[in-house]
């Protein structure tokens, strides 16, 4: 497996996959979240891909990769107001290569910027990452002061924890599908969702994920939930089908 990755790095051999997240309250299509696909290989976990590379030491390779295929074939041009989600590894974030990596990436694609948003993946692997307090904080610093806001995934469950909301400051607070899945069944899902609605509103913005059902959506907007993300509302697709359907979910753009 290790070498069937060098190929399709090599090789670039992967798609890009984008999945909306909708205001709400007015229903345009807030973002997108890049996610990344093997096409010759559709039952390939990219989690398993990831882990591949961590043991392959190409980790960082893989991960800036993605960022700059995300980059690359996202329309700027006709999605002027969404913003881009790219997930990024905090250990990336930590290599001493990437600033200068994110610097090439906006010289080259200058649309790009003030239009993305790291999402900071929260895998257990990266809890080495995550525990390096002082310097992750410090480059999450300096990518606010780039106009690169963060937002933590999966908030609720595995490594992302409340206490990172509060010591990294996210602009974006992703709570976990589990808060999602019946959400209109559960009191107690209810008030973690609106207690994380309400929390530190000036700075911080929740978006739900893992919207699979019109009920749990109702109550999610109910409770005054900004921004949702899943399968009921969008589902991943290559960036042409939602090109295609940009006019209906927002009426100030034409596509043709």
């Amino acid at each position: 497996m290790e070498v069937y990755l060098n190929h399709i790095l090599k090789g670039q051999k992967f798609q890009f996959f984008y999945q909306p997240i909708y205001d709400l309250n007015t229903w345009h299509i807030f973002a997108f979240e890049s996610l990344l696909r093997v096409p010759d290989q559709p039952k390939l976990h990219i989690e398993e891909l990831f882990s591949i590379a961590r043991r392959n030491h190409t980790l960082y390779e893989l991960d800036t990769f993605a960022i700059t295929g995300a980059v690359e074939t996202f329309p700027f041009a006709l999605f002027t107001e969404p913003q881009l989600f790219i997930n990024l590894f905090p250990s990336t974030l930590l290599d001493n290569r990437f600033e200068y990596f994110l610097y090439q990436l906006i010289m080259k694609y200058p649309q790009a910027k003030g239009k993305i948003v790291f999402e900071l993946n929260e895998s257990a692997k990266e809890l080495e990452s995550w525990t390096t307090v002082p310097a992750l904080a410090k480059k999450i610093q300096w990518l606010n002061q780039s106009n690169i806001p963060i937002a933590i995934d999966d908030v609720g469950t595995g490594s992302a924890t409340l206490k990172q909301v509060i010591e990294y400051k996210p602009k974006y607070i992703k709570l976990d599908r589990y808060f999602a899945k019946d959400l209109a069944s559960s009191k107690e899902k209810q008030q973690i969702v609106q207690l994380l609605t309400n929390y530190n509103v000036e700075y911080t913005t929740l978006i739900l994920e893992g919207i699979e059902d019109e009920k749990d959506l109702a109550i999610a907007r109910a409770l005054n939930v900004p921004f949702a993300q899943g399968y009921l509302i969008g589902k991943p697709q290559p960036i042409s089908y939602y090109k295609t359907q940009y006019t209906f979910h927002n009426s100030i753009y034409k596509y043709q």
